[in-house]
């Protein structure tokens, strides 16, 4: 009855402070920590790590095997039911995230907790912090404090640049102002499973939010390694509850978002759409994760679109092909829908600029003759746009591969625009690999050491397993955007482009190409499979 009491009392504490926005400053600190011995000689290791909670300060803590809420409560000085879950089970599980207030306690290291009212540390503008001792660390760790309170009045407009956007000045020289605007859905927290295996529960709007929470762990790595360049960093977590325009209008005025340096909005298509309104207008840069559309782009100079440009997979596309496969003759495949015009416009405008490039354009409708059309003496690469709708693509996809494979004698090579194997997982990997399979693979790169070394961190510290997509990308964008405001201030807007931060895993350079256009991210690495594997293609 004591764990469910709690688990009741825990559940509505969370929604009363977590239910439309966390206002968290991050306090880098050391990670030297006490450790606290628990009922059965379980050890817990206390952290230094904390964050800011509307207005007040908890320490983060991972659990590790073998750990209880009462067990963690006692490491950290504090009574079971003053710490806080968000899980709605009975018990915890390796990888949760427990908050337990600050209070000035103190702690099995001999240390005193930091209070809410503490003044944070602050890093001028463009200079690092110099290394400190140990002791000196964990003095700045027990003294940072709340967030830096941000100015009511709306930033200044300091100069005016060619994509038609006003640079506005930093709202607070002392710290980079971060807004983060996702779905999580906290104040549902309690009725939505927690499960990965809850089958029931996916495809429900409310379950996406766990899989948001992984670009939430992403930026938490992403700001560990900023800790350690010295940067001084507030973000603004908003909860987005909804899709309507009013909802967002709401979540994004009644939390301040507008006082920021940058806004990172992770949301779908029409609550994007009004956000990126609200920032053009009150003069602020929005990135966005990872959306292919390239309208979002359209008519917003203020809009950052961080996954590769079609006009950058077109590029890297028929550079692949120039170079491996020079006297080859192409087939783009398509079927004159919408949705493949840029990328079928990109892609020949590419090819028109390789002298000799030969290439024919086959709508998949009128391609009943496409086996006996790749037939030749000659070498054939076959490039699919094809885009209907999830089911029609499905099944093309197999027909196409199924067609392809029926060719023994020079058997042609296959590029795509979007990852089958992420997309389809029952597709025939035999086919794809005998096709020379190329594409703009989605996911881990375990021979990669940089994306091996930020999975083996992400596993260590939340116990799961990441999602390229969310949590590599999460830590991308803070590495990068921090850095270039850290480095060149605002100016880094006139002209986005900086070297690629340590620890970045996908490569980001903006530019854009029409007045009043936002930026595209114009760097798209090819792969290519080989022995069940894949490869970047140099």
């Amino acid at each position: 009855m004591k764990q469910k009491h709690h688990i009741r009392r825990a559940a509505k504490i969370l929604q009363g402070l977590l239910v439309v926005s966390l206002l968290f400053n991050f306090q880098f600190s050391t990670f030297n920590s006490a450790r606290a011995q628990m009922k059965g000689g379980v050890a817990v290791k206390v952290t230094r790590k904390t964050q800011m909670m509307n207005g007040k300060r908890y320490f983060i803590h991972i659990v590790e095997q073998g750990q209880t809420v009462y067990a963690i409560s006692r490491a950290y000085g504090l009574k079971e039911v003053e710490a806080i879950t968000k899980k709605d089970i009975h018990f915890l599980q390796v990888g949760d995230t427990v908050w337990l207030p600050c209070k000035g306690q103190r702690l099995p290291d001999g240390t005193t907790a930091p209070q809410a009212t503490d003044a944070p540390a602050a890093t001028p503008q463009g200079t690092a912090a110099q290394p400190a001792s140990s002791e000196a660390r964990g003095q700045h760790a027990a003294q940072a404090s709340a967030a830096t309170q941000i100015s009511a009045a709306a930033p200044q407009v300091q100069t005016v640049y060619g994509p038609g956007a006003e640079v506005r000045q930093r709202v607070n020289p002392q710290s980079i102002v971060v807004s983060v605007m996702m779905p999580l859905y906290l104040s549902q927290m309690e009725s939505i499973s927690t499960s990965k295996f809850d089958v029931e529960q996916r495809g429900k709007t409310t379950y996406k939010s766990l899989e948001f929470i992984q670009f939430y762990e992403g930026l938490l790595l992403g700001l560990d390694q900023l800790e350690k360049m010295g940067y001084n960093v507030t973000l603004n977590v908003v909860d987005v509850e909804g899709n309507s325009d009013e909802v967002v209008e709401q979540a994004f005025r009644s939390h301040k978002v507008a006082e920021s340096d940058l806004l990172i909005a992770m949301l779908t298509r029409q609550p994007f759409e009004k956000v990126s309104k609200l920032a053009r207008a009150a003069n602020l840069f929005v990135v966005n994760p990872v959306s292919d559309r390239e309208e979002i782009v359209k008519d917003n100079p203020y809009v950052f679109k961080c996954m590769p440009s079609v006009q950058a997979k077109a590029k890297a596309t028929v550079e692949a092909i120039h170079n491996t496969l020079p006297t080859a003759e192409v087939y783009v495949i398509h079927s004159g829908a919408r949705a493949e015009k840029s990328a079928l416009a990109a892609l020949t405008a590419e090819m028109d600029k390789v002298e000799g490039m030969r290439y024919r354009l086959v709508d998949w409708a009128k391609a009943q003759k496409l086996t006996t059309m790749l037939k030749n003496d000659g070498q054939t690469v076959v490039v699919s746009l094809y885009d209907q709708d999830k089911a029609k693509n499905r099944i093309y996809a197999s027909q196409l591969l199924n067609k392809l494979s029926s060719i023994k004698n020079n058997t042609p090579y296959l590029f795509t625009f979007v990852d089958w194997t992420s997309l389809y997982t029952d597709i025939d990997f035999a086919q794809l690999q005998n096709l020379n399979y190329h594409t703009f693979y989605g996911d881990w790169l375990m021979t990669d050491d940089v994306q091996r070394a930020f999975v083996e961190r992400f596993r260590e510290e939340f116990k799961t397993e990441p999602i390229s997509g969310y949590a590599g990308m999460a830590n991308d964008i803070i590495l990068y955007f921090v850095s270039g405001l850290h480095q060149r201030g605002t100016a880094f807007f006139e002209s986005p482009v900086i070297p690629q931060p340590k620890g970045m895993i996908y490569p980001l350079r903006f530019s854009h190409d029409r007045q009043d256009y936002g930026y595209e991210n114009g760097e798209a690495v090819l792969y290519r499979m080989s022995d069940f594997q894949f490869k970047a293609v140099k």
